[in-house]
């Protein structure tokens, strides 16, 4: 649990945030290791969302009672903490990755930063994002590089929520317009993409916040994305 100040969107006084880290709590019929049996390479990145994090060590025994080497990385905030805009607990090295959560959204967002295969283990259940998931998204990402390069118009979407304000979004914003373009900067709490229709001039939206927001929708593209033509 963690209490701090972050200043207002209104620029007023700052306000208080707490943060609290909730863990799922498992019981032994909750977690089926023998899932595992499953991955064959020698080496295994492993990583977990803060609600799993608390079953690395069990997975990580298993594992290496199974003769894999776990590599276990400092990340987001604890060890083997993953996010879904954070990969830095995991090692591209180790022959196969794998993340405890629950769902995809994490590991597609990974999986597309890293640009490799990961395994999903929710305590019941292994999947995986598989290289054509990756090669699809890379796909679609040259589509809106392209798009922005030709767009006159664009639009950087800045949140205002804690960990995903981007502090720089004057120093973006004046690296585009030095590519001739008009910038604009839509800042919000909750992203409604559904609004972008209100703005018909608008060429391309920039993602300064969750990389989620761009996966599937085509008039999103992240920062990341496009860095790479700003000076």
């Amino acid at each position: 649990m963690k209490a701090q100040r972050v200043p207002a969107s209104n620029g007023s006084k700052s306000t208080k945030v707490l943060l609290i880290e909730t863990k799922r709590k498992f019981k032994d019929h909750d977690v089926n290791l023998s899932l595992l049996n499953s991955l064959r390479g020698k080496t295994i990145s492993l990583a977990a969302t803060i609600q799993y994090i608390d079953l690395v060590p069990k997975v990580k025994s298993y594992l290496e009672s199974k003769n894999k080497k776990v590599i276990i990385k400092q990340g987001a905030r604890h060890k083997a903490h993953v996010l879904g805009c954070n990969s830095t607990a995991l090692d591209k090295t180790a022959d196969e990755i794998l993340i405890i959560t629950d769902g995809k959204f994490h590991a597609i967002n990974n999986a597309i930063q890293i640009q490799k295969p990961i395994y999903i283990f929710s305590g019941q259940t292994l999947e995986q994002i598989t290289q054509e998931e990756i090669d699809a998204h890379n796909k679609k990402t040259l589509a809106k590089q392209k798009k922005f390069l030709l767009s006159d118009s664009v639009a950087l979407i800045l949140s205002t929520k804690h960990g995903q304000h981007h502090e720089q979004i004057e120093k973006i914003k004046d690296k585009i317009k030095a590519l001739n373009k008009s910038v604009y900067i839509f800042e919000a709490n909750n992203i409604n993409t559904q609004e972008f229709e209100n703005f018909p001039q608008i060429g391309l939206w920039i993602n300064t916040a969750c990389f989620g927001l761009a996966r599937d929708d085509p008039r999103i593209v992240n920062l990341q994305d496009i860095i790479q033509f700003l000076k």
